[in-house]
């Protein structure tokens, strides 16, 4: 390692440095568990056809980390709930209902609207205040199911007193068609007075990646928009180079935007579940996806956007259910079933969510070191967790 990168890297201390102790400044005390486990009551959520508590088929991961909306949550909450996930491990989980259909999502990055598939827009207080007797604020959008939304920056907007929504699906066919076809996306603003709101401009569905066709045919599967609205996930079916693969690729930096190019970015030259953006960050970008009920995250700045790394398993069979996805301080969150096991053997079965720190991980901290990359930090702690929980609470208009 070069004297310019010690030298870069001399406020973590050099111990780091030469596979000695993590920074003496980021003690235990201070940082999160790498991996924490919450499990769920079935005498709050109901139980599935094993007896465990009912998990949802996917969930979607509020900035904080606070809030989990889930779909199909099973007979005791409706098609859609949404969980509140305590700021201390040994509180109990709560679990509202809401007036959502299956496949609902949330306005990613700000999580200011929840969207039903048919385009209602919801306020995420309300639905809090009035779970499944919440009203609607307006409709508007991309509808139908394997839709999703991000919040852009209105500050690059040609209106910033407007919310700007990117939304991105496909279009509906028959049964057979589900899960796959060719993208489109749709970028609505909004006039909010924080009592009512309103659609005062929508650019209708726009169908995407036509300058794509040639390299990656035009039906994709699994997409997800990214954090920001300006990327996104997606496995081209019928690649015309290649095999289908999930891949990245950039949509328009212009507000609304006319022209989505989709410039291909990355390819992870495997076909996982759902790639799941982070929040961008100062020296990282990352993504995060299931395979095989594991949990896997990549880094993808250049030196290390070819390592995948493994989300380490704390307890026994921990077997995800679903995509996870990013707090904004950089926590990977996800529903799963596991095993608590004692010393003597005895195990009992458990289902919830896991928390985990991806700069904790072990692999992925050598990797860092071995390249002489400067981590964007060296571990989430419990200041960043409270932080983002007293402004996400401050945005929405939430009790912290």
């Amino acid at each position: 390692m070069t004297q310019a990168v010690l030298q870069r890297m001399a406020p973590w201390t050099l111990a780091c440095c030469v596979g000695l102790a993590w920074p003496a400044r980021a003690t235990e005390a201070s940082c999160i568990p790498a991996v924490s486990y919450l499990p769920l009551d079935a005498a709050v959520v109901g139980a599935d056809a094993n007896g465990l508590p009912a998990l949802g088929t996917y969930e979607r991961i509020s900035p904080d980390g606070r809030f989990v909306l889930r779909s199909y949550s099973g007979k005791r909450l409706g098609e859609v709930s949404l969980m509140e996930l305590p700021y201390e491990p040994d509180d109990r989980i709560r679990a509202y209902r809401t007036p959502l259909s299956n496949e609902a999502f949330p306005v990613q990055g700000s999580w200011r609207y929840l969207v039903d598939v048919d385009g209602r827009h919801f306020r995420l207080r309300d639905v809090l205040r009035s779970e499944d007797g919440a009203k609607p604020l307006f409709q508007g959008g991309m509808r139908g199911f394997y839709a999703a939304a991000s919040e852009l920056d209105a500050r690059e907007a040609p209106d910033s007193s407007l919310v700007w929504i990117r939304s991105m699906s496909w279009p509906q066919g028959d049964r057979s068609g589900q899960g796959t076809g060719p993208l489109q996306v749709r970028t609505i603003a909004i006039r909010d007075d924080g009592r009512v709101a309103e659609v005062v401009s929508d650019t209708g569905p726009q169908f995407i990646c036509g300058s794509r066709q040639a390299a990656d045919g035009g039906v994709y599967t699994l997409p997800m928009i990214s954090v920001d609205g300006r990327e996104f996930s997606a496995i081209p079916i019928n690649p015309r180079v290649g095999q289908p693969s999930m891949r990245v690729y950039g949509l328009s930096t212009v507000i609304p935007g006319a022209d989505h190019g989709c410039q291909p970015k990355m390819d992870l030259k495997a076909s996982p579940g759902k790639a799941v953006f982070a929040f961008p960050g100062r020296g990282s970008a990352m993504l995060a996806f299931t395979d095989n009920a594991s949990v896997y995250f990549v880094d993808r700045r250049t030196p290390l956007q070819d390592q995948v790394f493994r989300i380490d398993d704390e307890r026994t069979q921990v077997l995800a259910s679903a995509f996870p996805g990013f707090t904004r301080d950089g926590r990977i969150v996800f529903g799963a079933t596991w095993q608590d096991c004692t010393a003597d053997g005895r195990c009992e079965s458990r289902a919830g969510y896991v928390v985990a720190d991806p700069y904790q991980n072990a692999d992925y901290r050598q990797q860092v070191q071995r390249l002489g990359l400067l981590p964007e930090k060296v571990c989430i702690t419990r200041a960043d967790v409270q932080g983002e929980r007293k402004r996400f609470a401050s945005e929405r208009g939430l009790a912290p």
